[in-house]
């Protein structure tokens, strides 16, 4: 597959996004959000952001589609006080599987490193407290949305 036909894909499942964000935004917060919960205010402002900045993302270059995380890329991040790494892939929450590396958008960890560009530092909250992570890579992998196959498209971008 060509560098071409692999951003291709890679704005096809973007939009695929957009519009199963669009369509399931009050779903996922129904089922993962108290409604009092002012972490479900925080997660609709995130979900809204993260809307916006792909559309943009989908309007720019295709330089800027692999220059920060969206659901569907694979990181790879260093624990800077530990001078370990780790690797995992956000993905939507019905394809979350922790024990593989899987992390649902949804998670306390997935939503802290939405957004984040490659070779940011960022201070990642866990319930063993806080920890600094910087982001060194980042690639496409295939995902599905809610059933939606990329058709096994696996390509870096």
């Amino acid at each position: 597959m060509n560098h071409r036909s692999s951003l291709h894909n890679c704005r096809e499942m973007l939009v695929k996004q957009l519009i199963t964000l669009g369509e399931e935004k009050r779903t996922f917060l129904d089922a993962y959000f108290d409604v009092r919960e002012p972490e479900r205010m925080q997660m609709d402002k995130l979900l809204s952001v993260y809307t916006e900045y792909l559309q943009k993302l989908l309007l720019g270059p295709d330089e800027l589609l692999h220059s920060v995380v969206l659901i569907g890329s694979e990181i790879r991040f260093d624990y800077i006080d530990f001078h370990t790494s780790d690797t995992f892939m956000i993905v939507m929450p019905d394809d979350a599987d922790p024990d593989t590396g899987r992390i649902s958008f949804l998670s306390p960890v997935g939503r802290q490193l939405l957004l984040a560009s490659k070779g940011e530092v960022r201070s990642v909250t866990i319930p063993a407290g806080s920890m600094r992570v910087r982001i060194t890579e980042i690639e496409w992998k295939s995902t599905s949305l809610n059933g939606m196959s990329s058709g096994g498209v696996d390509h870096a971008l």
